[in-house]
């Protein structure tokens, strides 16, 4: 059955997609936490010109990320709106996995998030389930905490690799690693999750960081049928970024 919100398989390992939930159907369905394969490699990221954003400190308000987030014709044909119902505030846990887990989803509760907007679709499946998920979320920072959240994710990414973890609600093994993207906004990060199960399942987030002054995206696409990363679109990932460099109208 699809529900409006991600089980959260594991409390502060659950990465929420974009503060947004959505499951797919099935006992261990709990779409959660994800993590990637193996080992890590360094991500492409360099500071990119943005002339609207770069050196400032104001941040957008809820109705301003709103107006620049992404639309439901954005998403890809045929997928379906989930209405965003909550957001993540659990701490992160004890492990390397966890805390980078914590770290990549602004909506976790390990900075305070000042404003956020967001937006998630799935890929319908037989019997209610999902295929898939994609979305984008936009959190507005602290200007100290927007310039400090990409280099603590690349930080923490190297000690992420094949850790199992386990809580009263889920066990399984987490790794991660950087992945290659082109340089947008004044700082990019792209990276993966995979979630292995001990039931069997498994999943994988593949994530694009992206922060645009006070302003981090996170454009996500989950796949929900096995470890196969599915990136989100580029096209799709530069009008986001492009919309919140241009500001609200």
């Amino acid at each position: 059955m699809v529900r409006a919100r991600l089980h959260r398989m594991a409390g502060p390992l659950v990465i929420t997609l974009l503060s947004t939930a959505t499951a797919c159907a099935n006992s261990g369905e709990n779409l959660a936490g994800a993590s990637s394969a193996k080992t890590p490699t360094v991500t492409a990221s360099a500071p990119a010109a943005s002339p609207s954003a770069s050196g400032s400190t104001a941040h957008l308000s809820t109705a301003e990320l709103k107006r620049v987030l992404l639309k439901k014709t954005d998403m890809p044909q045929g997928w379906e709106s989930i209405v965003d119902t909550q957001r993540d505030d659990h701490e992160s846990g004890p492990s390397d996995c966890e805390r980078l887990m914590a770290q990549s989803n602004p909506g976790s509760g390990v900075y305070p998030v000042l404003a956020a907007a967001s937006i998630t679709a799935r890929d319908p499946a037989p019997g209610g389930k999902s295929y898939a998920l994609v979305g984008s979320n936009l959190t507005s920072l602290s200007a100290d905490d927007a310039k400090r959240s990409i280099p603590a994710i690349r930080d923490l990414l190297p000690r992420c690799v094949d850790q199992q973890v386990t809580t009263d609600e889920f066990s399984g093994r987490f790794t991660a690693r950087a992945v290659e993207w082109p340089s947008l906004g004044e700082e990019t990060m792209a990276l993966e999750f995979v979630t292995r199960a001990d039931t069997g399942q498994a999943w994988v987030h593949s994530i694009v960081l992206v922060r645009v002054g006070t302003t981090l995206i996170r454009v996500v696409r989950v796949n929900l049928t096995g470890t196969t990363p599915q990136h989100p679109d580029e096209a799709l990932v530069r009008k986001q970024v492009e919309q919140v460099v241009a500001g609200p109208n």
